[in-house]
């Protein structure tokens, strides 16, 4: 498919913020006023030029397997004219999340590296919703959660019978670790320990506490699960009401806030998955990535040793109908950027992923098939791409 002339399609995008509706950034030079429509059959308004320059966004985990049968194709982006650049509209979650940060300074890179495209960010409420919006062709670009796209592919959980196959990886820039903490003043050193105690599987109706309800009855364990929003759950742990809590961090080497406001004044404890515990968790959910965490790698003191622990993915990834000529481009200058030689745009404004390898994260944790044109970069600088990570177009 590489090669071939698209029409992006332009749409009215509703952005949702924490659950909630909002306008969305609209990429002509009028603001949006309805929610998002379908583009007219005669003619889209996709058809024109963007009138602004735009910004980007971007999860990963393990082997896939064999993909679920698509129900029924999915709308094709339109091709731009010729000479004319190809307008992209780009997920980008909310602005309260530090991925938007990011999608909105890899979108100007790609602006001014790429003259081919003009991308614009657009806020929606997060992987799931760029998921759907890039499968009904309204979007050509959206900030990718891994494991929602495994289930996507493999017609899993919520796409059961309906699956969605048009997303294709470009890059994978993130991969935090999720630490399951208790207090130090507690006897707790494992996760079995935490049977029957009052423990927060991090805030309520999160992504986080989402993956620990299904990662401990796996497990066999039944802590005294403590419902609570991020404010109250940080104070119970203070005031001792509970024994700890759950928190994503915002690296593999840089600590959340509120765990550190935590761990300063009632010092903490990060347990760790045994070998056993990671194989029966990733037997039931293939889509759950797992991470090493070195020690101290938080703070001074934590965590206290090397440990494994469940990780979250978070990357951008690009429509299949995207050129591949265009998707080399724009993954060459997306994992170059972040590199020693390159301009680190995207970290300065976006710091947690400074010095991260883009490209050996890809390859780590994509866990359905990149882009082609992400594919013949990556061989290009060496890397070895999975079978599950090839696109059915390059096969």
């Amino acid at each position: 498919m590489g090669g071939m002339g698209l029409w992006a399609v332009v749409v009215i995008a509703a952005a949702v913020v924490a659950c909630a509706p909002a306008p969305a950034a609209q990429p002509a030079a009028k603001p949006a006023a309805e929610p998002a429509k379908p583009a007219v059959a005669a003619q889209p308004p996709s058809v024109q030029p963007a009138a602004k320059p735009a910004e980007p966004v971007a999860k990963p985990a393990q082997p896939a397997a064999k993909p679920a049968p698509a129900q029924k194709e999915a709308a094709k982006p339109a091709a731009a004219p010729s000479g004319q650049k190809l307008r992209m509209l780009f997920g980008s979650s909310a602005p309260p999340s530090s991925y938007y940060v990011h999608a909105v300074a890899l979108s100007k890179l790609w602006n001014t590296k790429v003259p081919e495209v003009e991308v614009t960010n657009v806020e929606a409420a997060g992987c799931l919703e760029h998921l759907r919006r890039m499968d009904s062709g309204q979007f050509l670009v959206g900030i990718s959660c891994p494991d929602l796209t495994y289930q996507a592919w493999h017609g899993l959980g919520q796409f059961k019978d309906k699956p969605a196959q048009v997303q294709r990886f470009l890059i994978i820039h993130t991969v935090a670790p999720l630490a399951l903490m208790v207090r130090k003043d507690t006897p707790i050193t494992k996760l079995e320990d935490l049977e029957g105690k009052d423990w927060a599987p991090s805030s309520r109706a999160s992504g986080s506490e989402s993956v620990l309800l299904n990662v401990m009855p796996t497990l066999g364990i039944k802590p005294k699960y403590y419902g609570a929003g991020m404010a109250d759950m940080v104070q119970a742990a203070q005031d001792r009401r509970i024994v700890g809590f759950a928190k994503l961090q915002a690296a593999p080497k840089v600590i959340d806030s509120a765990t550190q406001e935590v761990n300063l004044k009632t010092p903490l404890r990060m347990l760790g998955f045994t070998p056993e515990q990671e194989k029966t968790v990733t037997a039931k959910f293939p889509f759950y990535s797992f991470m090493t965490v070195e020690r101290d790698a938080l703070a001074a003191g934590f965590p206290e040793q090397t440990l494994r622990t469940v990780a979250q993915v978070v990357g951008a990834s690009i429509h299949k109908d995207v050129p591949e000529d265009i998707g080399y481009k724009l993954a060459k200058v997306s994992i170059e950027d972040n590199t020693a030689k390159g301009d680190q745009s995207q970290a300065m404004a976006y710091p947690a992923i400074k010095g991260a390898d883009f490209a050996q994260l890809t390859v780590d944790f994509a866990l359905t098939p990149l882009h082609a044109g992400a594919v013949k970069y990556l061989r290009e600088i060496g890397k070895q791409i999975k079978p599950e990570q090839m696109p059915p177009e390059m096969k």
